[in-house]
């Protein structure tokens, strides 16, 4: 005989503000972060026509708030073409906090969490 083997969701999951905002959070920043990729591997392939292209110039827009902030946060003496190396560790350490909130947040409050 056959045992079914279900896995049991907690219904909480979905009621908590505070993962759904950490959740959410982390989602702008992986969205935030393949944008950056993409912009700069159209830039490496581009060249220096890289200005006249349309899709490179579509993901400065997504960028641009980005590169903004890390200029507003960084030392006067980073030159400008390294803001986009910076503007990526920024991403990634922000990625990697929001993984441990969200486990934390998981843990916090007895969720069946699964995945990051």
């Amino acid at each position: 005989m056959l045992k079914s083997s279900l896995v049991h969701f907690n219904i909480d999951t979905m009621s908590s503000p505070e993962l759904f905002i950490v959740s959410a959070l982390k989602a702008l920043v992986e969205i935030a972060a393949m944008a950056l990729l993409a912009q700069g591997l159209i830039g490496l392939l581009s060249g220096k026509a890289k200005e006249n292209n349309f899709v490179y110039r579509l993901f400065q827009v997504v960028t641009g708030p980005i590169y903004k902030f890390v200029r507003f946060i960084s030392p006067k003496f980073i030159a400008d073409q390294h803001m986009g190396l910076a503007c990526f560790f920024l991403l990634f350490w922000t990625w990697v906090a929001l993984i441990y909130a969200k486990s934390y947040v998981c843990h916090a409050q007895n969720l069946a969490c699964f995945g990051s």
